[in-house]
């Protein structure tokens, strides 16, 4: 028996079975409409094949085609995914940590320079204040100049009183004052207080030795350049300051460069050296102030400073220790308030009215004399110019019967205070309270002494004799900077460090994730026509809610008029003729 077979179909069968299926996927056809999400697949299966950040293209990987079980190509997505999402979670929290960090803005002082010339900085301004502030042999000059003629002799014990208690006139000190109330000064409120104390006040020649004034090992005038000013002392005679007119001449003759003076050598004799001598007949009779004198170590344009006692026949060395801080300009970002300073172009003080032949700068710096004066102004409602760089002549001064105010209020004017200070004290004292600060780049003088007695040889008089050395400690000093310690630069470079360290990437990555979420995105829809879709689908939806409408209008129309074809009443039946009662 012979079977028929039909090789042909035998073979195709064969092929059939040996060749593997291959997997269909339901992509949209050609003709067919996309979807919005069919688009977005596609659209983040090609950006997970391009991405340049780490991971995220395995989470769409082509090769994991080639695995046949579901489970493991499932498996391994989420373990991508998961892994993609936890760097991502990671870079979020240091970016946090991070911006916190910024965000508090704290300020680093670091040694900018160990050894930093101290010929580049200015010698400090040095004063020189007798205790004593009035000469007594001009006192009788003094009752001719200020007291009218012929003076009454109730006038004259009153004069002699007040001047008394202004032997030591200093700001803070005026509780002598405080017992005059059975005095009447109102006798002498015609007499300028300022210009009293100023005629009355020890002069240059009157307290320094001649020839004994030297600087830098060179000898020079003491009175041309010790200048008589004005300070919360009294007047004082100061050198190398520019507080003055006087001073500023100095400047204007040595040239901006050389003045104030600097000095490069340090050690005794090389710097300052001057002797001072009081004498005995400059005293009042029987006068219980003491034989001393003060010494202001502070910077030229400051106008006073804490002052050092200095006794009698000693010879004190003063020996000055600088140091230089600057601040970078990243600190201008924050308040005066948070980096506790001030530029030179900013302005410290609102209510400060700029005054003639006075440095902006300089009153900027003296911000606490300011504010001692208004202080003074608010509780005895005057001002007194032997004290204040910013006296006002329009203001009223003090009369010498506004004393018994500044003797009553003086334990307000002798005690400076921070404002949050009485937090930390069981009792509150009271005082001036001044919120100034100091500038962003400064040099502070701090200072030591060393007193020896005179050589007994030395003084062969009754006048009281005072030697003064002032010199550096060390020809190089200490240069701070204070910055920010974490500025936006630190900012960018922390995050890029941790974001390439997490997802490998970098600031392109992160461009290019940006521009495929925009600009990419609205490409890629264009190019699809998905906008076309979407303007047809808004107009059908537009055109159906028309249509809505419009038949919710008819059938509301439609009510209404049937409403109104019915009869709002009905109509009385007449009564009939013949009804007779």
């Amino acid at each position: 028996m012979i079977w028929h077979t039909n090789h042909k179909k035998d073979s195709m069968k064969t092929d059939a079975l040996l060749t593997p299926k291959k997997e269909t996927t339901k992509a949209p056809q050609e003709g067919q409409t996309k979807t919005l999400m069919d688009l977005l697949r596609l659209y983040w299966q090609q950006y997970c094949e391009k991405s340049t950040i780490h991971g995220v293209r395995y989470i769409y990987d082509p090769t994991l085609r080639s695995i046949e079980s579901i489970q493991s190509k499932l498996l391994l997505i989420l373990i991508w995914t998961a892994l993609v999402i936890t760097c991502v979670a990671l870079t979020c929290i240091a970016y946090g940590m991070l911006a916190e960090r910024y965000s508090a803005q704290k300020l680093q002082t670091v040694v900018d320079n160990s050894q930093y010339p101290v010929f580049q900085i200015p010698f400090p301004a040095v004063g020189v204040c007798p205790n004593n502030r009035i000469n007594w042999n001009k006192f009788e000059a003094a009752k001719a100049e200020f007291l009218p003629r012929p003076a009454e002799p109730n006038v004259v014990e009153v004069f002699t009183t007040f001047v008394e208690r202004m032997e030591s006139l200093v700001f803070g000190q005026f509780e002598s004052f405080a017992e005059m109330d059975d005095i009447n000064l109102e006798l002498l409120d015609d007499i300028d207080v300022s210009n009293l104390t100023k005629f009355m006040s020890l002069r240059c020649e009157d307290i320094f030795v001649n020839g004994t004034c030297s600087w830098r090992r060179v000898a020079f005038d003491c009175c041309s350049f010790f200048i008589m000013e004005r300070t919360e002392l009294g007047y004082c005679f100061v050198f190398n300051s520019i507080m003055t007119p006087e001073s500023l001449a100095l400047k204007e003759v040595a040239g901006s460069k050389y003045y104030p003076y600097h000095n490069s050598k340090a050690g005794q004799g090389s710097g300052l050296l001057f002797q001072v001598k009081l004498t005995a007949d400059m005293k009042k009779p029987n006068s219980k102030i003491d034989d001393t004198i003060m010494i202001l170590i502070k910077r030229p344009e400051q106008l006073s400073s804490s002052g050092y006692t200095i006794s009698p026949d000693t010879e004190t060395y003063v020996i000055v220790r600088p140091e230089v801080t600057v601040s970078s300009k990243d600190i201008r970002s924050l308040s005066q308030e948070q980096r506790n300073c001030f530029f030179e172009d900013e302005n410290i003080l609102p209510n400060y009215k700029k005054q003639p032949n006075i440095d902006r700068n300089v009153v900027m710096n003296n911000c606490l004399n300011v504010c001692h004066e208004e202080h003074l102004r608010r509780y005895c409602n005057c001002t007194l110019p032997l004290f204040f760089l910013t006296a006002d002549s329009s203001a009223e001064q003090c009369r010498p019967s506004h004393f018994r105010c500044l003797g009553k209020n003086n334990e307000i004017f002798s005690y400076d205070k921070r404002s949050e200070e009485d937090a930390y004290f069981s009792s509150a004292k009271p005082g001036m309270t001044c919120s100034c600060l100091i500038p962003c780049n400064i040099v502070e003088y701090y200072t030591s002494l060393t007193t020896l007695p005179l050589n007994s040889g030395a003084n062969t008089t009754i006048d009281q004799f005072y030697k003064v050395d002032v010199h550096y400690q060390s020809e190089v000093v200490i240069k701070y900077r204070t910055s920010l310690e974490f500025t936006s630069i630190d900012l960018i470079a922390n995050f890029g460090g941790i974001f390439g360290l997490c997802l490998g990437a970098s600031m392109v990555s992160a461009v290019e994730l940006l521009y495929y979420l925009t600009f990419g995105l609205g490409l890629y829809l264009y190019d699809n026509n998905y906008y076309t879709i979407l303007k047809q689908r808004i107009h059908e939806l537009r055109k159906k809610w028309a249509t809505g409408i419009r038949d919710t209008l008819n059938e509301d129309y439609e009510d209404r008029a049937s409403i109104k074809r019915k009869p709002s009443f009905i109509p009385k039946r007449p009564p009939s003729k013949n009804n007779q009662w």
